[in-house]
């Protein structure tokens, strides 16, 4: 199948619904959410300025009668298209994957809010005070394909290490894996229990409490690495599990210029500090990739938490695509102008009608 080919086919799954007779298209859809994303807006916004679809409301009313469930495994039956591919161009090899965590604020009330299992009470930006927060698993080697295999919608109060088992049993299916990389914010008894359960490969970077690690570092010199087992307890519910793990204690080992202590929880053994540190800095590719979602976002008001689910799994699958291009024309598909680039080939194709594309093409002849 040639490459044109196959990238018609992957935007054409941007939005699935069949319209009847009268209503709004898919094209008329996509490129309204299109639209919202490349310029950080509201949907509805987009719709008054796109004059495709009247009001966002058109859009959300596709949804209803759809669960969570079923736009989580509609994301994922679209990226395992990205994950064939990406098994022939990395020849099946294993891949190293990470878990992350990126909030969205809420304003407004949150008495009035339609979902508030899904609001978690912190504030994150100005005059909010509470946030919506997703949990994505990416691949975040380091050649480049770093693709976002899944996401969900974090409710309150709901123990993290849940959607991870459910998370990681999905990727375990279609990839080899060589490591499943944390940060500290995922310190816990609970995950490392649930990740034994599905013997996968894990380093989490531990966060550093209690006299324990204080006590061995004292004994130790500067760059040595050392491993022991400890043990303790995961409470969830009325259960009561005894959980072991290996962890590694790195003491001021140095990193861009600065020296630090690291402690690691895993199962797997690696022959120096080094070894440790540099497979766990392949996580921060996560970070590149919030970076990038960051800049493509559509926005709404809506308090359905399906709806803000919804837009932010669109946001993944357009990274996604915007990876594919990448690894099929080339690192000159850059961050800086990846966006004028979708957005032509997707208008020239008549896959979306932006209402500036004039601009966007003027922009991408500036750039290439």
């Amino acid at each position: 199948m040639k490459k044109e080919t196959i990238l018609n086919l992957l935007t054409k799954e941007l939005v699935t619904t069949k319209p009847r007779k009268n209503e709004v298209t898919t094209q008329n859809i996509t490129s309204t959410l299109i639209t919202a994303a490349t310029n950080l807006a509201f949907v509805n916004e987009s719709c008054k300025s796109s004059g495709k679809v009247s009001k966002s409301q058109v859009i959300y009313r596709k949804l209803d009668g759809t669960t969570l469930k079923q736009i989580q495994t509609c994301f994922q039956q679209h990226t395992l298209k990205f994950l064939r591919l990406l098994k022939l161009f990395s020849r099946n090899r294993r891949l190293i994957l990470s878990f992350d965590t990126t909030k969205e604020a809420f304003y407004g009330e949150f008495s009035k809010a339609e979902d508030r299992l899904y609001l978690h009470q912190g504030s994150i930006a100005k005059e909010s005070e509470y946030y919506y927060e997703f949990l994505t698993v990416a691949i975040t080697c380091n050649n480049g394909t770093k693709y976002i295999i899944d996401g969900r919608i974090v409710a309150s109060g709901r123990y993290i290490e849940d959607y991870i088992y459910q998370m990681a049993s999905y990727v375990k299916k279609y990839l080899s894996l060589e490591l499943i990389l944390f940060d500290r914010g995922f310190t816990s008894w609970g995950v490392i229990y649930k990740l034994k359960k599905l013997n996968v490969p894990y380093l989490i970077f531990w966060k550093d409490s209690g006299d324990w690690s204080k006590n061995e570092f004292c004994w130790m010199d500067d760059g040595e690495f050392k491993e022991i087992e400890r043990e303790d307890k995961y409470n969830p519910g009325n259960t009561n599990y005894r959980v072991r793990s290996k962890f590694v204690l790195i003491k001021q080992l140095e990193y861009e210029d600065k020296k630090y202590d690291w402690i690691f929880a895993t199962n797997v053994k690696l022959k120096s500090a080094e070894a440790y540190v540099k497979r766990y800095k392949k996580r921060w590719g996560i970070e590149t990739i919030y970076r990038v979602t960051d800049d493509i976002r559509a926005y709404t008001t809506s308090t359905k938490a399906k709806i803000r689910y919804f837009l932010f799994m669109i946001t993944c699958f357009v990274y996604n695509i915007w990876r594919c291009f990448q690894m099929f024309i080339g690192e000159d598909f850059t961050l800086a102008n990846f966006k004028t680039n979708v957005i032509i080939y997707l208008a020239k194709r008549g896959r979306i009608y932006p209402t500036h594309y004039d601009y966007f093409e003027k922009t991408a002849q500036e750039i290439l």
